[in-house]
């Protein structure tokens, strides 16, 4: 109760200093304006608020867990909260969709997929937000919880609210903090503790990693012939270790390990560069040797050839 309380305070003091003419905050429990669907039902829960939640078991049927309240909402800027808590925070299948629609269902001004792996804890109340304009007057906006997927996991819902806010950026697309306190900035669903859809500029970005490849160097070290490589290569169309074109579309690149790897092929292709420069400076030495003795040799032919006229002289 003391943390819904304080969403209140808070919410009243945004719509006290961000304004938007009739806009005002909306709350509804599952006692309040909120339709409790077939396969959905109402448990006791202390930590709830009013001390009740609705309840979707895993082993249910999918569909719709709640719809409502129906409201009239002025155009705007909002921030749309369900208050949650799941079984089993595992999964990272999806489990059901939250919506904001207006025109029964036609319109929808924003949604979102929940998965478990969203959560921090098991069976522990979380705030899932959504950032929603809303660019006119709505007379019956609903929001709801759909498509739910059985199997999965319970799930409980608590409540949900709408609070007001016209500062640009702060409940939008721009910038969302999730409930694992991960922030995306131009997504609204950010995966690591910095989710960035666009272009990062920065004078200087320091990257931490462990076991640095130095070990190439050491005594032992199996570097694998060129031969060997050229066949991977042909196998394959990328460099050992290094991931293909297609693992860097699906999954990105992680830029410590990257320059690990970098690091790791820049260092043996060193030791193939000297294990090549003591080659040919082998060759070259025994090339020398050889023109030494093809230069003797010539001369040795060249007294011969010497000889052998003067004896044709004498003869005559």
């Amino acid at each position: 109760m003391k943390k819904l309380f304080l969403i209140f305070i808070f919410a009243a003091f945004v719509d006290n200093c961000f304004s938007q003419g009739a806009i005002s905050n909306i709350f509804h429990d599952e006692s309040n304006g909120l339709n409790v669907i077939e396969g959905t039902t109402m448990v006791n829960d202390a930590s709830a608020n009013g001390g009740t939640c609705m309840f979707r078991p895993a082993n249910s049927a999918g569909g719709t867990i709640w719809a409502g309240p129906y409201v009239p909402v002025a155009a705007g800027n909002y921030l749309f909260q369900v208050r949650l808590k799941v079984a089993a925070n595992t999964s990272n299948a999806n489990l059901f969709m939250l919506d904001i629609v207006s025109q029964y269902g036609y319109i929808v001004h924003g949604a979102i997929w929940i998965s478990p792996s969203m959560f921090k804890a098991s069976n522990e109340w979380q705030l899932i937000s959504i950032p929603v304009a809303i660019p006119h007057g709505i007379t019956n906006l609903e929001m709801r919880g759909m498509n739910y997927q059985p199997g999965v996991t319970d799930v409980y819902v608590d409540y949900v609210q709408l609070i007001p806010s016209s500062v640009a950026g702060l409940y939008s697309t721009e910038l969302t903090i999730s409930g694992k306190g991960d922030v995306g900035i131009g997504t609204i669903s950010p995966r690591e503790k910095l989710s960035v859809n666009g272009k990062i500029r920065a004078h200087e970005i320091k990257v931490e990693t462990a076991n640095w490849p130095d070990y190439v160097f050491e005594a032992g070290y199996k570097v694998g012939t060129l031969e060997e490589l050229e066949s991977y290569i042909k196998a394959n169309k990328h460099l050992p270790e290094i991931p293909s074109a297609k693992e860097v579309a699906e999954n990105g690149v992680q830029l410590g390990e990257m320059n690990k790897l970098l690091l790791k092929k820049v260092e043996e292709l060193t030791l193939h560069l000297i294990e090549k420069d003591k080659s040919i400076n082998k060759l070259e030495t025994q090339n020398t040797q050889l023109k030494a003795i093809q230069t003797q040799q010539e001369s040795v032919i060249k007294n011969i050839m010497k000889r052998l006229d003067k004896i044709e002289l004498n003869k005559k």
